[in-house]
């Protein structure tokens, strides 16, 4: 028995030499990053931020590699089934990952079993604006008036399962309030229906209410995050507005495949948490519609977890599982 108690702890020192030689030497190569969007996003331009960010901490090429499809789906899954070295990382953000696997009960790959989440890097929020002839102001108002239409009204998002969908979502079951959901592929046709008059309201990300904000022929109601955002100061929050508690926001965040060894994620993470921590590198976030963040493994990790409870709960109750 003795003699298999020291061996073990042998092995141990072993491998915790392994990791420690293997961070000292990281990285010696290109790394890849995978956005499971296409070029030209709001999740490829924070790859590419974060990539050049990385790039000067780690001394080696950081290439942003574009793996659109599936809502996410396909650029997941290719970390999911790489190689735990610390060359393959994904930009995950909440909409890519954790809502569509809350949605499908059969979605394909286990969040908490195949990948590591290694750094938090930003978030953002989602904001309700409505059509300008909507006899609304405010929050308060908007509850007012929809609770009077008693369901007539109609509100657009980027699509089922998004992020600003689900922002929708809690809003309706937080005020009692019914709206018909109008879901949209992308933000452009939505806001034109919107500035049409077809549309009553309609919630976006805030890179995207970010470009609106001197336009004139809409009306920004309130934000979804906790904070008021640098690019719309103006606009109220949720909680501001008369909604104690409301809170949502999607994050955005690196993540290896799972296994990835501790040593390596704990560089990685440094790294990453020191690109965002930069002023340089917040200006360019926030200029985009971008909150910086700078979380290490062990808070996004936990923070992660907690989204995916949440939200898997959420769906549940307000009966949107996509039907098999």
């Amino acid at each position: 028995m003795r003699q298999h108690i020291c061996t073990a702890i042998f092995l141990a020192a072993c491998l915790a030499g392994i990791g420690h030689v293997v961070a000292q030497d990281y990285p010696v190569r290109q790394i890849t990053l995978i956005a499971p969007f296409a070029a030209g996003g709001s999740t490829d331009l924070v790859a590419r931020v974060v990539a050049e960010g990385l790039r000067a901490r780690l001394g080696q090429p950081v290439v942003v590699e574009n793996k659109p499809g599936g809502t996410g789906l396909i650029g997941n899954r290719e970390i999911a089934k790489a190689a735990p070295d610390g060359y393959s990382l994904l930009l995950g953000n909440a909409g890519a990952l954790v809502i569509p696997a809350a949605m499908n009960p059969h979605y394909p790959l286990d969040l908490v079993k195949d990948f590591t989440p290694i750094s938090l890097v930003a978030e953002f929020a989602g904001v309700m604006m409505v059509r300008k002839g909507l006899p609304v102001n405010t929050l308060e108002e908007f509850i007012a008036y929809a609770k009077a239409q008693n369901g007539r009204l109609n509100f657009g998002s980027s699509g089922t399962g998004s992020a600003v969908h689900l922002a929708a979502e809690l809003l309706m079951k937080d005020t009692g309030i019914k709206m018909q959901h109008v879901p949209y592929k992308g933000g452009s046709n939505s806001m034109t229906d919107l500035l049409a008059g077809s549309l009553d309201v309609l919630f976006v990300s805030s890179p995207v209410a970010v470009g609106q904000a001197s336009n004139k022929d809409i009306k920004l109601i309130a934000v979804t995050s906790r904070y008021r955002l640098q690019g719309l100061p103006g606009v109220p929050t949720m909680e501001e507005a008369g909604l104690p508690g409301f809170d949502v926001t999607a994050w955005l965040g690196v993540l290896g495949p799972a296994k990835l060894p501790a040593a390596l994620r704990d560089a990685l993470s440094t790294a990453l948490v020191a690109t965002a921590s930069d002023p340089a590198t917040q200006t360019k976030l926030r200029t985009i519609g971008f909150e910086p963040v700078g979380k290490d493994s062990a808070e996004f990790d936990k923070l992660y977890r907690a989204d995916i409870e949440r939200w898997t709960a959420f769906v549940k109750e307000r009966g949107l599982e996509e039907k098999q």
